[in-house]
């Protein structure tokens, strides 16, 4: 199951105690994406449950028994459609309005309306990406946009607009906006999944970091290491390994003896004593000093 139909499930799955809430959901899913024709409102949904919901609520407050279709063209989306001059009223009415006013758009009886209202909105045109690969919260509004970015923007979200071929979407793709409106629609379960689900994100990646700079180092030693090892075998094949000071002798021949030990444990089995970084400065002279006897280099 989506991320999106997770939580457009637990929405109609609430229990809506004050019915003026759930008128207020009502509104929300109107507002998102209901037409008028005629005397005929038709909106769409993803899914018949959604549908089925939404018929429920068009029964108890407008006493109208919607009509619950697939288009026969095709597509995914489940049709509601219903006749009621109220309704049709409240759409026309928001169609017009010049600019947002909370009043006329939402109703609000209680305080808990709008969160209610928000919930329906993003019931009807809603789409949350899974929070794990991108964090991606989009309504799709037509005509309505600008009143519901102004409401947004009203409660103190960032909200950002993308103009597309097909009309304008209302995006948010940070985190924080995204708990933002779940918090404000007051769905607390889907800003806690939402919170784990960034934070399972974060330490995966926190991991995956960890992981490769673990990887590089490794690769990075073992390169060293081989090099290293192939200039002192070239240099003990030729008989040249005694050129090298008497020192770099010791070390070379330590480095030999133990091709796969880490620098930290090759230092501490030196005698005398070196430090790692002391070891490290032994073993770059090596090199270069046998690179040059084996002629590997130009002097």
């Amino acid at each position: 199951m989506s991320a999106s139909s997770e939580q457009k499930i637990e929405i109609i799955e609430q229990v809506y105690k004050s019915s003026c809430c759930r008128r207020a959901l009502l509104t929300g899913v109107l507002f998102a994406k209901a037409v008028v024709d005629k005397k005929k409102i038709t909106l769409s949904v993803e899914k018949r449950e959604y549908a089925e919901f939404v018929s429920g609520l068009v029964l108890e407050f407008y006493g109208k028994d919607a009509e619950i279709y697939r288009s026969s063209k095709g597509g995914r989306n489940v049709f509601v459609s219903f006749e009621s001059p109220s309704a049709s009223k409240y759409v026309l009415e928001i169609d017009e309005l010049q600019e947002m006013d909370v009043n006329v758009i939402v109703h609000p009886k209680c305080r808990s309306c709008m969160s209610a209202f928000l919930r329906g909105v993003f019931l009807g045109c809603g789409r949350l990406s899974d929070p794990q690969k991108q964090y991606s919260l989009d309504f799709n509004l037509g005509s309505r946009t600008r009143l519901f970015y102004d409401m947004l923007c009203g409660f103190g979200m960032n909200p950002r607009i993308s103009k597309k071929q097909t009309g304008d979407i209302i995006y948010f793709r940070k985190g924080d906006d995204i708990e933002s409106f779940y918090g404000h629609a007051g769905l607390n379960k889907v800003v806690f999944d939402v919170i784990e689900r960034k934070i399972t994100t974060l330490a995966r990646r926190e991991t995956q970091r960890y992981i490769n700079c673990v990887t590089k180092n490794y690769d990075r030693m073992t390169a060293a290491s081989e090099r290293q090892i192939s200039i002192i075998s070239q240099l003990q094949d030729a008989e040249l390994l005694g050129a090298l000071p008497e020192e770099l002798v010791a070390t070379a021949k330590m480095r030999l003896e133990n091709p796969d030990l880490p620098l930290s444990l090759l230092a501490s089995r030196m005698t005398p004593s070196v430090t790692k970084s002391g070891l490290s400065h032994r073993l770059k002279k090596i090199e270069e000093i046998g690179a040059r006897l084996l002629g590997l280099v130009e002097e």
